[in-house]
């Protein structure tokens, strides 16, 4: 069995020390973006959830790859506080009505399968919201709701000497803080209390 016992030279970082400051990367890029997303458009987005729980409409999550695993997430947690939500692709989730909520998450904008359910949506009558890293966008020029998350997504090819995070890693991280942190307020407009949230989750696993 291979040792784990560190005997690089202690002056240099070691992997484990560049994982820390890995970690610190993240949480300073999430930290940086507070003051620049539109607060406008956060509160849009809260108004358009509690009215679609008000009117027992549905609320959709769309996504591709990782990001749409973060609208997944997000997904789950809204069916905890007792909205009714589902994931597009899923073979039990149903379809879409006017006056439904559809919540498009694609760092891009541009991914052809995520802007083709957000115009599919809008033929139908649905609230578009978008979570996008960019305000020029397929998606983005289509939604109702453009939440712009500014990160870098895995379209941009300009990397920074800062940011050493692959692909849209800071995108569909920064997308599951902001997503969760809207639960949490959620949380609070609804009163919804945790034990209500565990009783919805499943028992069954």
């Amino acid at each position: 069995m291979a040792s784990c016992n560190n005997s690089q030279n202690k002056s240099e970082p070691t992997p484990t020390d560049i994982v820390f400051s890995s970690m610190e990367i993240l949480a300073d890029q999430i930290t940086a973006t507070i003051d620049v997303i539109s607060k406008e458009d956060v509160s849009c987005m809260l108004k358009t959830l509690i009215d679609a729980r008000k009117r027992n409409a549905c609320i959709f999550v769309a996504g591709a790859g990782r990001s749409g695993l973060m609208g997944k997430s997000f997904a789950m947690r809204l069916m905890h506080m007792g909205f009714q939500s589902y994931v597009i692709g899923e073979t039990v989730t149903p379809a879409v009505q006017k006056g439904n909520v559809v919540i498009a998450v694609s760092g891009s904008g541009n991914t052809q399968s995520v802007v083709e359910i957000g115009s599919k949506a809008k033929k139908i009558g649905a609230v578009l919201i978008a979570l996008t890293t960019k305000y020029e966008s397929q998606l983005g020029s289509i939604s109702d709701i453009n939440v712009v998350l500014p990160a870098k997504s895995k379209e941009d090819k300009n990397v920074d000497k800062i940011s050493k995070t692959p692909m849209g890693t800071s995108f569909e991280i920064l997308s599951l803080v902001f997503l969760d942190s809207i639960i949490m307020q959620l949380i609070d407009l609804t009163g919804v209390s945790e034990n209500e949230m565990k009783m919805k989750h499943a028992n069954m696993e």
